[in-house]
């Protein structure tokens, strides 16, 4: 099954109207992200602050014992193993980091952007090829949310939910990106 199919049947059959429109839009962000999950790369996970719970939610999500992969996929929470991120401003604050990371997962790493504008944003703006759920910003190869839908932390969950089932469709090939 097509990515674009296995999304339509997953939106219909756990009745997410809201995603019915905004599955175009999603659909070749999210096969460029799994691609890249495929190949190994790691999965830096970025929060703005209201979201920080979104970040644990996806970690146990992605990764546990019951929801069976054949093994953890490279998720991480860069605020927890990099806790200064939250107070990098300037570019040599962003570029120790990045040097860091570079150095530990030999640069084969992207981010996951989820949030409002902050300067967390423009340094997950650097690595390329990185997947963008950045609200408020109707921006190029973007996953747009409105940060004052009154639904939004539901719609994040289902986007994540509809996330791990498209992974595990991926990695046992029953679908195809």
């Amino acid at each position: 099954m097509d990515l674009n199919e296995f999304t339509l049947k997953y939106i219909r059959e756990k009745n997410l109207k809201w995603m019915e429109e905004k599955r175009l839009e999603w659909v070749p962000l999210l096969s460029e992200f799994l691609s890249q999950v495929i190949e190994g790369r790691s999965v830096f996970i970025i929060t703005d602050y209201k979201r920080k719970w979104l970040s644990q939610y996806i970690l146990n999500k992605i990764n546990n014992f019951q929801d069976f992969k054949p093994s953890f996929v490279p998720f991480f929470d860069l605020i927890s193993l990099v806790p200064q991120i939250e107070n990098a401003k300037t570019t040599e604050h962003f570029d120790l980091i990045e040097d860091m990371l570079n150095i530990t997962f030999n640069e084969n790493y992207i981010f996951w952007y989820i949030g409002v504008e902050t300067p967390m944003l423009k340094f997950a703006r650097r690595k390329e090829n990185s997947f963008f759920w950045i609200m408020d910003m109707d921006l190029h190869k973007n996953f747009f949310l409105k940060s004052i839908d009154e639904n939004l932390d539901l719609k994040l969950i289902h986007l994540v939910n509809l996330l791990n089932e498209t992974l595990k469709g991926v990695i046992f090939g029953e679908v195809e990106i």
